[in-house]
């Protein structure tokens, strides 16, 4: 890449302002190639060649601008979000979670989702999926042999699936559970050709990607609705015999929640399965990769699982989601014009909003490579300066879902298994799909396991 300006980019003049900012000039397909092999390298590159606001040029997207400044990623998701589509951005995952779910809806509408999904997602709702989660952990870990070479990312995946099947979804039907076992990894494992290319969303006959994934998506649809429709005749039949899965809850009616259709039941359903499950997974598979490594890490945080200090645990977590983020960016759409650092910016403009870049700046956060739980304890960072969650009327409604999850699970591994690293020398990023997991899928070698033990 070069420093010059992207083109079609208008230069700086007297008594003109350039409508975009700086980027590289390499062809789109070689800059989205680069996006989509070393997300991180390019982003990194980009920030350190043109500085937080730059434009690349990305197939599927046209140009984006890149920002990664505290007051404009505030402005953008909290002071001007009015001005800004966050569904236009989501418009390439639509076929995804469907035309209801909160990912494509904004103003009034996502206010209206949000209050539906918001109660079952937080507080005592949350708490009480714990001891689920508990049996979940203890189920997969009792298998961890000692000496034995344990790829945590894969791990983790059928932890935070089983979780959400049997704990947010409510599933028990033992065909149900084994079948989704399969189809979802499989589904949120969708060709980036079908994201990225709308033109490849052709059956061709019933061959090809986007035919593979509509018979995918329809088998997974099918047992949803069939959930769906057994829960809401068992609800009928017994009101009083609810669960207190997050289903369940929304199936429920009252007046601080109001019933929904099945559609949008399902439409939320696998909104949660695409934007939940394999993140928490790829952010727990990060902490371990991060935390086995850092000189007295590990130690701390068992020291901090024992005494039940939350505060540290929970600094380390946020320290390994800084210094690894499973994702970059989150996109919005300008619908009107807007300006920002000397540049006016028309409606239509897509911008990347790097959560990514900012807790990887190292103006922010000095040495950034470097993972420290001082970061976020005694004394936490700015606000503005981390960011884990997104901002706004549109952060993320599982945070606390996720946090508990993510708790929960570590302290349960850390109370029955000790770790070690196979090498000490850090694993790379690489890109699955949208996220950015460890290369070697979080590798650890399990020194003891009470849990095993115990098997006789």
């Amino acid at each position: 890449m070069t420093a010059t300006p992207a083109r079609g980019v208008a230069d700086a003049v007297p008594g003109r302002t350039r409508r975009l900012p700086p980027g590289p000039r390499l062809p789109a397909v070689v800059q989205t190639a680069m996006w989509a092999v070393a997300p991180v390298w390019f982003g990194k590159t980009c920030l350190r060649r043109y500085g937080p606001l730059f434009t690349a040029r990305i197939l599927g997207f046209g140009d984006v601008v890149y920002i990664s400044t505290p007051d404009g990623i505030r402005r953008i998701l909290r002071d001007d979000a009015g001005d800004f589509d966050a569904a236009a951005a989501n418009e390439s995952i639509r076929f995804v979670v469907g035309e209801h779910s909160l990912l494509m809806s904004g103003g009034a509408q996502h206010t209206e989702r949000r209050k539906v999904l918001m109660r079952p997602l937080h507080g005592d709702n949350v708490t009480a999926y714990v001891e689920v989660m508990k049996s979940i952990v203890e189920q997969e870990v009792v298998g961890w042999r000692p000496g034995s070479a344990v790829r945590l990312l894969d791990c983790f995946q059928r932890v935070t699936l089983e979780v959400m099947i049997r704990a947010v979804f409510g599933i028990t039907d033992s065909a149900r559970l084994t079948r989704l076992r399969v189809l979802v990894p499989k589904l949120l494992d969708v060709n980036p050709l079908i994201i990225l290319v709308p033109a490849v969303r052709r059956s061709f006959g019933g061959f090809g990607p986007w035919a593979a994934f509509q018979r995918l998506l329809r088998e997974v649809d099918q047992i949803i609705f069939a959930e769906i429709r057994e829960r809401r005749a068992e609800l009928a039949a017994d009101p009083s015999g609810r669960g207190s899965d997050v289903l369940s809850l929304l199936l429920a009616k009252g007046q601080d929640n109001p019933a929904v259709t099945d559609q949008e039941l399902r439409d939320h359903m696998v909104t949660l399965l695409a934007v939940g499950q394999e993140t928490t997974a790829t952010q727990l598979a990060w902490f371990f990769e991060r935390v086995v490594r850092a000189p007295g890490a590990l130690e701390r945080v068992e020291t901090a699982v024992r005494d039940e200090d939350w505060k540290v645990l929970d600094a380390a977590i946020h320290e390994a989601i800084r210094s690894r983020p499973t994702t970059l960016d989150i996109g919005r759409m300008a619908t009107k014009e807007w300006t920002a650092d000397g540049y006016v910016f028309p409606a239509g403009t897509m911008f990347a909003v790097s959560l990514g870049l900012l807790h990887l700046s190292g103006r922010l956060h000095p040495a950034p490579e470097s993972y420290s739980i001082d970061r976020f304890h005694p004394v936490e960072p700015p606000s503005a300066h981390f960011l884990p969650f997104g901002g706004g009327s549109h952060r993320c409604l599982g945070a606390s879902l996720a946090m508990i999850e993510m708790r929960t699970v570590i302290s349960t591994i850390l109370r029955s298994v000790r770790l070690r690293v196979p090498r000490s020398t850090p694993e790379g990023v690489k890109p699955k799909g949208p996220m950015l997991v460890p290369r070697r899928g979080a590798q650890v070698i399990v020194t003891e396991n009470r849990l095993f033990a115990g098997r006789g």
